[in-house]
This record gives structure tokens, C-alpha cells and sequence, in this order.
């Protein structure tokens, strides 16, 4: 830094001091005398007469402060005072839009000392912060970081401004907060914009980094200032994403990014990387949590430019592996529909989750329509690399979720359901999680179900029923049961159909066909999700095959399959909390004992479970429901997701099934009419059977029928 002249840089002989007498002889004893005068006269400490000293005064005091023991005895509140008081004056002198006068290098000096002391004093230091707080010294630094001196000369001006502010939002929540309502994120972001890697400004990045990561470590409040500044969100992921590029080498880059490019190039490459990738890492993570705190910042980034900047960003990191992130295994655990499966490179996960938040809100709708964003998504969806078809589905997914998008992607784009479906049957976990999702979104609307039937699948989902990777197997089993209310036929002759050979996944014998195999998958697991849907598809067969023939019943009958068993359970452990499903389980064991003979007999098996031994069930935590009711009649709409996490649940202890059907028989406690009317006339059904039925029930369930429910249905 430049001096304008030795005059000014010694300040003036004649003008004696406190400032001055104690520069001749700087002792601790006397900070006190120095301090109270610059408090006193804080015009006359930057004049240009005495602005110099007082520089030095504070270079003096900086370098003081550096010893915890002197810092700690100083931190009684007159020096954080002065700092405060100066950084103040000497801010509005330098501020964004004022010219530079003749004593702007004086200034300058002077910002650079009063910054280097704020950040000594508040080194570990609570009571410095908390004094420098109540000075107003935070609003000062905040204001200070926008001054064009920063960025002229980054060494001296930036390396302190940004290192006082990193000092004192360390660990104290009271001056981050102010820091952050001060709009002290803002010129953070600035700085790590490329255009701004000159003049050595990238050994200043780390510094900048870590006082971002402290700025926004409350995730909550920094949502909530986002929230107010609509355009922070979009300036954060742009320049995520110039510096994406910068490390990519994309040669395409245009204007003055490019001529920074050439020039970075020349300069120290590990450096000048290092600094990127640190920015890179810092601006990702930091936006991630934002938006998943914040749906309104999400809205911030609905548009088409803001998702083709992600994309860029996830293709950097698929390419280069997240060298910085541990190798991770795929899980085969149950997942949040919301969230994309882990891939093992932690940076393009956060990139993943963050297209998946912005293309799940409903303004995000209207991007489906773009044509750009649309091929994007096609193309990568079509192409080898998993983790980029991944993200395709899971977004396109997200944008497809109203039946007009869902139509006209299953009749006007074949190409693309075939690949998602080619996904669905070969990929990696992650991109068979996001293209079955894609696919059970698509299996909702009636005029895409034949579509879907067409392209091959039923028989796809078929043979992911048992798959281990729950939330495969999850979207299986929901593509089933959308097709089963619609496209009866195929989708029972997929679940019947005999498989011979392995499961890739669990190793076991598919001989028996894909409906014993859900049976069997419904009964061995504890997740609520797979539990209730897969008995709800188990359901859905029994009134295919039974009232809309999808198939001859000797097809069904021959296999000697349990389909009594799971439909008794669902009534039992979820009837009290999701009267619908109960009430849909109730039709379903009313159309198969209607449906019984001696090849099929479902009445005997319904009266084996009235005895409590028989209809024994474990524990289930609480799924969730979201239905219609018309009329007299129960009707699901599939377009709802009707279960929910395991995780999520709370626990309750199940009842016997005999006990369920005499408190809906008697209507005890919140039971819904329909469930009543229906469990009468599973009862008639049973009874009527007890008639025509040759073989003999099980004498204890036979009598239980006789004297503890039937008197109930008079």
C-alpha cells in the first residue's frame, strides 16, 4: 500500500497526542488513555492530520491483541467501543459509491489496522464479540465487506475484513445473527463470484469459506434471510456454477469468465484450484441446507436456467467422482419418497437432493412445458451414465405429476418410458429407485395405463415385487396396483405368471409365480409401506379375478395361494387409524368368501382366523391414507401415495380379528358406518357358505362365528 507522503504517513510533529505520545512508548498500562481519547475525538483521530497515527495506533493495538492473555484483559469494552466508532467513520468515508479524495489511501490504511484489531480482539474471545456487538460494531463489518477496496486490493483489505468477520461469528450466535441481518452473506457470495479471482483475490477464498460457513451454520436463520432476499438464492447457484465451470475446463465459456479463464491458467494452477474447489464445496453445502429448510427459497429457483445450472453442477461431479468424498455402498433400506437414493459421492448426492426439492414444488410445474429442460431430461435419461439418468427421472418425475403431463408423456415420448422401464428392470439402485418412481407416476392416469401395459410393464414390476431394495420394490408393487384398477387383465396374468430362474437381488427361487412371492414378501416384512400396499394389490387380484374376470379363477385357485391371511391382518392392525384400508380389506375377504369352493376355500380360512391363535399379528407402526368417499361405497383414488414411512410411525398393539368384526358389528367407538355395512355383509357371506360348503369348518372358529358374531348382526 501506497503512503501518499512522508508527511502524511508520520502525521503532524506539531499536533501532540495522547495517540502520539503513546505510539513513543506503546504500553498495555496505558491502552486505556489511548482508547479514551480516540472515543472522545473520534473526528479529530481521522483527520488528516492524525489519521495516520491512529492507523498506527491500531496496527499497534492489532498486534497486541494477538497474546490471549492481552486480548483478554482488553476485552472490557472501551476498545471494542473505539474499534466500533472508527470502523464506523472510516466506513462511511470509504463506502460504495463515494470518490476517492485525496486522503483515500490514509483511509484505506486506517480500515485495514481498525479491521486487523476487531479480529485480534474477538479471537476466542466472547466478551470482545459481545462488546463489539453492543457498539454496533457488527453493522459496521457488515457494511465494510461492500466497500469497492475490498476487491482493489483483496491481500490487505479483503484477507481483514473477512477475516474479523469470520473471528467474530465464531461460535457466538448473537453476532452472527447480526451479521446475517446486517445483509453480511451478500458480499460473500460476491466474492467468490470467478470474475473476482484477480489480484490474488483466491488466497483471500478460504478466509471468505470459512466466515460463510459461520454465517450460515444456523440453517434455519439463514433460510429465513433468504427467504427475504429473493435474488440470494439465484446469485449462490450461479456462482456455484461458474466455478463449476472454471474446474470443469469447459472451453464454451464466453465473455469475461473466459478471459479470467486464460488469465487463471497463467497464474498458480494448485492455488487458484484449491481456492475453487474449497468455494465450490462451501456455496453447495451451504445452498443445500438452505433449501431444504425453506420451500419459498425452493420457489426462488423454479425455472428452467436455474435447473439446467444444476444439472451442470451434478455432471461435474458424476465426472469427476467426489475426489474430496469416501466410496460409499449402495443401501437397501427403506428411503424417504422425497429424497434420491445415496450414491456414494456425497457432493453429487446434495446436487441431487437439490434438484429433486425445486422440481418437487407445484411452481415447478410449468417447467415440464420447456422444451429445453425437456429435451435435457430425455437425453439423459437415455443415456449410459447412471447417476445422470438417476436425477432425469427423479426430477421428470416431479414435473409429471398432473394427469395431462402424465397422458402425454406415456403417448408422445414411448421412447423415453421405454427407457425409464429399461432402467427400472437392469440399472443400479439409485436409478431403478428413480425410474419406478417415474413409472408409478405415469401408471396413475386411465389414458397412460394401456400405454404402459403395451410397452412390457406389468411384467417389469412383476419381477420386482421381492426385490431387497425396498423402495424398488415399493414403486413395484404401486405400479401393479395402479395398472390392476384399470388394466385387470394384463397385470393379473403378470402376477401369475411362472418365472423360472433366480432373483438378482435376493438370490431366491422364482419357479413360484410373482403373486406367491408378494405373499410371501407381505408377510415376512416389518415395514408398513410394502405391508399395506402389497395387501392392497393382493386385493385388487382377488376383485379382478373375481368380479371383472381378468382371468379364469382356476388360474388363480390352482396355485393354493393364502389370500385370506394379509387381508385379515390389514383389517386388524390398521383399522382403527385408517378406516379405509380396513373398509377396502373388509370388500375384498366379502368378494373371495362369496367366491369359495371347494378349490378355493376361503371361507374355511376366514373362520380359522376368528380363533385369536390362528389370526396372531405382530405390532405395526402407522402408515397413512388420503381417500375419497362416495356415497355409500368406499372408493380409492390412486392418484394419492397411501402409505407412509415406517420411520415416521408410532406403535401400536394389534387386536383380535374376532374382536374387530364385534366392535364394527356394534359400532363401538369411531367406526365408520360403511365398515359396518360391510363387515354385515362379509357375516352373510360367511353364513351362506356354512350352508352350501361340504367340508367341514374349524369347530373353534365355527363356534365363535356362531356365538359371538352372528347374534351381533340382528
Amino acid at each position: 500500500m501506497v503512503i501518499s507522503t512522508k508527511a502524511q504517513r508520520e502525521g503532524d510533529a506539531s499536533s501532540d497526542t495522547p495517540v502520539t505520545q503513546w505510539l513513543d512508548a506503546p504500553t498495555e498500562d496505558s491502552v486505556k488513555t489511548v482508547v479514551t481519547y480516540m472515543l472522545e475525538h473520534p473526528s479529530q483521530s481521522i483527520s488528516s492530520t492524525h489519521i495516520v497515527a491512529t492507523a498506527k495506533a491500531f496496527k499497534q493495538l492489532a498486534d497486541m491483541c494477538r497474546d490471549p492473555d492481552v486480548r483478554t484483559r482488553l476485552a472490557d469494552g472501551a476498545l471494542a467501543a473505539a474499534s466500533s466508532l472508527l470502523l464506523e467513520r472510516v466506513v462511511a468515508e470509504l463506502g460504495p459509491g463515494t470518490e476517492q479524495s485525496n486522503g483515500h489511501a490514509e483511509h484505506v490504511f486506517l480500515l485495514v489496522q481498525v479491521l486487523r484489531c476487531i479480529c485480534n480482539q474477538s479471537a476466542d474471545t466472547d466478551a470482545a464479540r459481545a462488546q463489539l456487538l453492543e457498539h454496533g460494531g457488527t453493522a459496521a463489518l457488515a457494511r465494510a465487506l461492500n466497500i469497492d477496496d475490498v476487491w482493489r486490493q483483496p491481500v490487505p483489505v479483503a484477507q481483514a475484513a473477512f477475516g474479523a468477520v469470520l473471528n467474530v461469528s465464531l461460535d457466538h450466535k448473537l453476532c452472527t445473527q447480526a451479521l446475517v441481518d446486517a445483509c453480511a452473506i451478500e458480499p460473500h457470495i460476491s466474492a467468490l463470484r470467478v470474475h473476482g479471482l484477480g489480484n490474488g483475490a483466491h488466497s483471500v477464498w478460504p478466509l471468505v469459506c470459512s466466515s460463510l460457513d459461520n454465517l450460515c451454520e444456523d440453517a434455519e436463520a439463514a433460510a429465513t434471510h433468504f427467504e427475504q432476499h429473493a435474488g440470494l438464492a439465484s446469485n449462490m447457484l450461479q456462482a456455484l456454477a461458474e466455478i463449476t465451470a472454471q474446474l470443469a475446463n469447459i472451453a464454451s465459456v464466453s465473455g469475461e469468465v473466459a478471459e479470467q479463464f486464460v488469465q487463471i491458467k497463467e497464474q498458480q494452477d494448485a492455488d487458484v484450484t484449491a481456492a475453487l474447489r474449497g468455494a465450490q464445496r462451501t456455496l453447495l453445502w451451504n445452498l443445500c441446507e438452505v433449501l431444504e429448510k425453506s420451500s419459498v427459497v425452493r420457489l426462488q429457483l423454479c425455472e428452467p436456467v436455474y435447473m439446467h445450472q444444476m444439472f451442470d453442477i451434478l455432471a461435474y461431479y458424476v465426472a469427476t467422482g467426489g475426489p474430496d468424498e469416501p466410496t460409499q455402498p449402495e443401501p437397501s433400506v427403506a428411503q424417504p419418497p422425497s429424497r434420491p437414493l445415496p450414491q456414494g459421492n456425497r457432493n453429487a448426492d446434495a446436487t441431487a437432493q437439490m434438484i429433486v426439492g425445486v422440481s418437487g414444488e407445484d411452481a415447478a410445474l410449468s417447467m415440464f412445458d420447456d422444451s429445453g429442460l425437456q429435451q435435457r431430461l430425455f437425453a439423459q435419461l437415455a443415456q449410459s451414465e447412471s447417476a445422470l439418468a438417476a436425477a432425469a427421472a427423479l426430477c421428470l418425475g416431479n414435473l409429471a405429476r398432473t394427469d395431462a403431463h402424465c397422458t402425454q408423456l406415456a403417448e408422445t415420448h414411448p421412447d423415453v418410458v421405454q427407457a425409464a422401464i429399461a432402467w427400472f428392470e437392469s440399472g443400479e439402485v439409485r436409478v431403478r429407485h428413480a425410474a419406478s418412481g417415474l413409472l408409478k407416476n405415469l401408471c396413475v392416469p386411465a389414458p397412460a395405463k394401456a400405454r404402459m401395459v403395451e410397452l412390457g410393464l406389468p411384467a417389469v414390476a412383476a419381477r420386482n415385487v421381492d426385490t431387497a431394495v425396498v423402495p424398488v420394490q415399493a414403486n413395484a408393487i404401486g405400479i401393479l396396483r395402479h395398472l390392476a384398477n384399470g388394466c385387470a387383465e394384463p397385470t393379473v396374468q403378470a402376477l401369475l405368471a411362472q418365472e423360472p430362474g433366480k432373483s438378482k437381488d435376493q438370490g431366491q427361487d422364482q419357479g413360484q409365480c410373482a403373486l406367491a412371492r408378494l405373499l410371501t414378501a407381505v408377510r415376512s416384512t416389518d415395514i408398513d409401506g410394502i405391508r399395506c400396499e402389497g395387501t392392497r394389490l393382493v386385493a385388487a387380484v382377488a376383485k379382478a379375478v373375481y368380479l371383472k374376470r381378468a382371468c379364469d379363477a382356476q388360474d388363480l385357485e390352482a396355485r393354493g395361494l393364502d389370500l385370506v391371511a394379509p387381508l385379515v391382518r390389514l383389517v386388524v392392525l390398521d383399522g382403527q387409524r385408517h378406516p379405509l384400508l380396513q373398509q377396502e380389506s373388509l370388500v375384498a375377504l366379502t368378494v373371495l368368501v362369496a367366491a369359495s369352493s371347494d378349490n378355493a376355500p376361503y371361507a374355511h380360512a376366514v373362520v380359522r382366523c376368528l380363533v385369536p391363535e390362528t389370526a396372531a399379528v405382530g405390532t405395526v407402526s402407522e402408515p397413512t391414507e388420503d381417500n375419497t368417499i362416495e356415497g355409500d361405497t368406499i372408493e380409492v383414488n390412486d392418484a394419492d401415495d397411501e402409505t407412509a414411512e415406517a420411520d415416521d410411525a408410532e406403535t401400536t398393539a394389534p387386536d383380535s380379528f374376532t374382536n374387530v368384526l364385534k366392535r364394527l358389528l356394534t359400532q363401538s367407538g369411531p367406526v365408520w358406518p360403511q365398515s359396518t355395512m360391510q363387515a354385515k355383509s362379509l357375516i352373510t357371506q360367511l353364513t351362506t357358505q356354512l350352508n352350501v360348503q361340504s367340508s367341514p369348518f374349524d369347530p373353534a372358529g365355527l363356534d365363535i362365528l356362531r356365538t359371538e358374531i352372528l347374534p351381533l348382526t340382528n
